[in-house]
């Protein structure tokens, strides 16, 4: 029979398995929704998240570690296992490897998440500071009602972002497989790489390309939703 206490623990263990995992499960998530439904800023997005962002840890991560073994500077040192990394290794070893002491400079866990944070804050915010076109320089209350929607559902989305960050941040740190100064360093950077990837996928395109949201691919000018007379003349070829 199950106990309150039973359903908490597999509550528990099923949001630790989540967000151990969150870098694919966002991925694979993301991959499927975008894949079934032609969304391309998703699409573009994961090109960022899966190809870039782990590339660029990796090689960050190495020129790190040759400049603190040639310093011979142990701040970024910390006690890491298998369960920290993003994929976990397959082994035959009947007694696999604990935890062990490693230079981590750029987690690429943390970078992933971070970059995906700060390509959503980057959104969202780009939404809450974007002019409504109007041609004639007046609004309908219609139109009014519409732009306060859409400018309070962007404050809402950036608000979770940063209480999701801080959700991950403490998870992180109580899990034990982030040294501090590494996550620091690795959020700054990979934040900045999202909004970077925003602004270079919303130079085209009127935000088509980078809104996750799928608000700007929905926004008209007035003169789209006007009801004006329609007149058909001949045009000789």
């Amino acid at each position: 029979m199950f106990t309150l206490k039973d359903v908490l623990s597999d509550i528990r263990v099923f949001m630790y398995g989540g967000l151990r995992t969150l870098p694919l499960t966002l991925a694979g998530t993301l991959l499927v929704i975008g894949l079934f439904t032609a969304n391309f800023a998703i699409l573009f997005f994961l090109i960022g998240f899966l190809v870039i962002t782990p590339l660029l840890a990796i090689l960050l991560n190495g020129l790190g570690g040759w400049i603190t073994d040639y310093f011979q500077t142990k701040a970024f040192q910390t006690k890491t296992t298998d369960i920290c990394r993003v994929v976990l290794p397959y082994t035959t070893l009947p007694n696999p490897v604990g935890f062990r002491d490693e230079n981590v400079i750029f987690s690429t866990w943390m970078a992933m998440v971070t970059f995906f944070v700060g390509y959503l804050f980057t959104n969202g915010l780009a939404l809450q500071n974007r002019e409504s076109p109007s041609e004639q320089g007046a609004l309908t209350p219609t139109m009014e009602a519409k732009i306060s929607a859409r400018k309070t559902q962007a404050l809402v989305a950036m608000g979770s972002i940063l209480l999701f960050t801080l959700l991950v941040i403490g998870f992180r740190l109580y899990s034990g497989c982030e040294n501090i100064y590494s996550l620091i360093l690795t959020s700054l950077v990979f934040f900045y790489a999202g909004h970077g990837w925003y602004t270079m996928l919303s130079s085209v395109g009127e935000d088509r390309l980078s809104d996750l949201f799928g608000i700007a691919s929905r926004l008209l000018p007035p003169s789209a939703t006007e009801n004006g007379p329609i007149a058909c003349l001949p045009v000789r070829a």
